[in-house]
């Protein structure tokens, strides 16, 4: 059987015109190569290659085993190589607790289809994350945002609340709605102002998706983004009239200064 390392020598030697430039293409020594070719042609029956001081030519013999084992050859010796399990790369990400992940979810399928070496996971301590889910006054300190949208807020009700058929609501409707209180996104209190003095505040959330769990279980009503009215199947947002002071939100993808999580959040921000 004809060992794959000769075969590899006289490919380079063919290719080169050398056994001196296929000695260092392949990291041996030139007798290393000799020896090999010697021991290949012994197997044959035959010379490989016309020696002189011009370099090598080879025979009728060479050239046939180069037509038959050229392209072969070439591809067994990087086998090991293309065989070798593929470097994952670990991709920590900090969401905040007003950012509700279902928008994101085609953007994150279509970033598995497209770097499968990627390996998110969630980091509740924001100075460990490579990418935050934020809105732009929540940038991480030494992150850099990434604006994927603007939104306006509206009322977060239960999809059976009497309101919920309302195409808009009026602020004025909500007066004696209880409310689930977001206490890590002051737009939301700042957009009722003083309109609703006397809102009881029956729950307190510590993330959105709760505050669309308490909605839909009937616990009251929540000031959230529009596109919050996607991520609960047991609620709806509607938007509202008449509020005294119309807030709006960026929402993003803000990244460490690295060029991996710049390159994740500029590909986040295509797939948006």
């Amino acid at each position: 059987m004809i060992e794959l390392t000769p075969l590899r020598y006289f490919l380079s030697a063919y290719e080169s015109g050398s056994f001196s430039h296929a000695a260092r293409m392949n990291q041996v020594s030139q007798p290393t190569v000799s020896t090999a070719i010697q021991k290949l042609e012994d197997e044959l029956g035959g010379v490989l290659f016309h020696r002189s001081r011009r370099g090598l030519r080879a025979t009728a013999l060479g050239q046939r085993v180069y037509a038959e084992a050229g392209e072969s050859v070439k591809r067994l010796s990087g086998m090991a190589e293309r065989l070798k399990p593929v470097p994952r790369s670990p991709l920590r990400i900090y969401c905040h607790p007003d950012v509700v992940l279902t928008p994101f979810i085609p953007s994150f399928r279509k970033l598995q289809n497209m770097q499968p070496d990627v390996v998110p996971s969630f980091t509740e301590q924001v100075e460990m994350a490579d990418i935050a889910l934020v809105s732009e006054p929540c940038t991480p300190k030494g992150h850099d945002f990434f604006l994927l949208s603007e939104e306006a807020y509206g009322v977060a009700l239960a999809a059976d609340h009497l309101l919920a058929e309302d195409e808009t609501i009026d602020l004025k409707q909500l007066e004696q709605e209880p409310r689930i209180h977001r206490p890590y996104c002051p737009n939301a209190d700042r957009m009722v102002g003083e309109s609703l003095p006397n809102l009881e505040l029956p729950a307190q959330a510590v993330n959105d998706q709760q505050v669309l769990d308490l909605v839909a279980a009937g616990l009251g009503i929540a000031f959230v983004p529009l596109s919050h009215g996607e991520g609960h199947a047991g609620v709806v947002v509607r938007p509202l009239r008449n509020v005294p002071t119309q807030v709006t939100r960026r929402i993003g993808v803000s990244a460490r200064k690295s060029v991996f999580a710049h390159e994740i959040a500029s590909l986040l921000r295509d797939f948006y």
